[in-house]
């Protein structure tokens, strides 16, 4: 049962999710969802724990059409299952948890739940890995031959894609320490700073500031007088020196009650180009002109197509011709779908948040702005305090 203390949504909302789920399964033809991921797990169920960091440690949810869901999970879960979790049919396996852990009770209360015969959803694809060793799942489904496995990422990221009021406000809460941590960020940092201790203070200051874990830290860099392949993406910290004169790309965010902040900005150490600063101008008009264009019933291809004709009238034709995407949805995952990009056929709907990153590419540096934004009724709403029209000089 849920304890105040420990429940990060109520139960209604936990059951508002799985009556979505259930419509999306009737749709679907399925007669159960089988989940064994992480985020997934605790969207559904409201239980979470440092263990999916243990790769054979096992832990499954089975969503019924018509019947109440059903945790199995290892003897060490169970406690905090009973403390954070709505669920209320807990069953655990017993050892070993490393050896096709769970498998035979998870077959059995398939068998008990009427399902050896159904058609059963699983996480095979669409951005979800399904965390069951290979040969785990194979043993699963030679335990219940009757039983078909499909998979079922789509209607999965259609339940979650609608962030509600509860979800939203852990979002705002994760974005606003990102911005504070980016502040000091930019009251600090200076030439001499090694890129370490430039990952170190965001990190810090994101768990100073109230956040589960950091994450998402990451820059790109133009440094005078040096050209390298690796400095024209996103990419990790490294032992460098910062030096003056340098255009960095800082990618960071961090998970507050499971959910995610991600968004960018840029900076110059000391002196910009002028060529750097026109280069920053046209990709903040794409990112403006994106988030201008972002509402409901809105085809989410038209805010990529916006981006790539700013970019041909800038001048950037060649560059603007390999765009494909420019951001992606976000939440309990860092990066969810839908996509914002050409080959994505989602309709802009109420509710989902987004994160907004058009790119440019330069002859010597890599542009990147990202908001992160939600869908509101008539509109949307950055959430992340707005980037500024001019390429900030520190």
């Amino acid at each position: 049962m849920l304890t105040e203390e420990l429940a990060e949504f109520t139960a209604e909302e936990y059951e508002h999710r799985l009556a979505n789920l259930r419509n999306e399964m009737e749709a679907a033809g399925l007669d159960a969802v089988l989940i064994n991921t992480d985020t997934n797990h605790r969207y559904f169920t409201g239980h979470w724990t440092h263990r999916w960091m243990h790769k054979f440690t096992s832990m499954f949810a089975i969503l019924p059409m018509n019947k109440d869901p059903v945790l199995v999970v290892p003897p060490l879960e169970t406690g905090m299952c009973e403390l954070d979790c709505w669920v209320e049919d807990i069953r655990t396996y017993p050892p070993p948890i490393r050896v096709q852990a769970g498998v035979a009770l998870l077959t059995d209360t398939i068998r008990e739940l009427g399902l050896e015969n159904g058609r059963i959803g699983a996480e095979h694809g669409g951005v979800l890995w399904n965390r069951m060793p290979h040969d785990d799942f194979t043993q699963l489904e030679s335990n219940l031959p009757g039983a078909t496995f499909t998979d079922a990422a789509s209607i999965l990221w259609k339940t979650r894609a609608r962030k509600s009021p509860a979800e939203l406000e852990y979002i705002r809460k994760a974005v606003k320490i990102t911005d504070a941590a980016y502040r000091t960020l930019f009251d600090t940092v200076k030439p001499g700073l090694t890129e370490r201790e430039v990952h170190s203070l965001l990190s810090v200051e994101h768990m100073k500031q109230g956040m589960d874990a950091p994450g998402s830290i990451t820059l790109a860099t133009y440094i005078p007088g040096l050209k390298r392949r690796c400095d024209i993406s996103l990419r990790r910290h490294t032992d460098r020196v910062l030096t003056e004169g340098e255009l960095i790309t800082h990618d960071a965010g961090g998970v507050y009650r499971g959910y995610w902040s991600d968004f960018t900005r840029m900076f110059a150490l000391g002196r910009a180009t002028q060529a750097h600063k026109d280069a920053y101008k046209v990709t903040y008009e794409c990112l403006q002109a994106a988030i201008a264009a972002t509402k409901p019933g809105v085809p989410i291809t038209d805010l990529v197509n916006i981006s790539i004709d700013i970019h041909k009238k800038a001048g950037y034709t060649e560059y603007a011709e390999k765009v494909s995407g420019i951001g992606h949805a976000m939440g309990l995952d860092i990066i969810e779908p839908p996509f914002i990009e050409l080959a994505d056929e989602t309709i802009l709907e109420e509710g989902m948040v987004l994160t907004v990153e058009p790119s440019l590419y330069t002859d010597d540096a890599y542009f990147m702005l990202e908001e992160d934004v939600v869908v509101t009724e008539t509109g949307c709403e950055v959430l992340s305090d707005p980037i500024g029209a001019e390429l900030l000089v520190v």
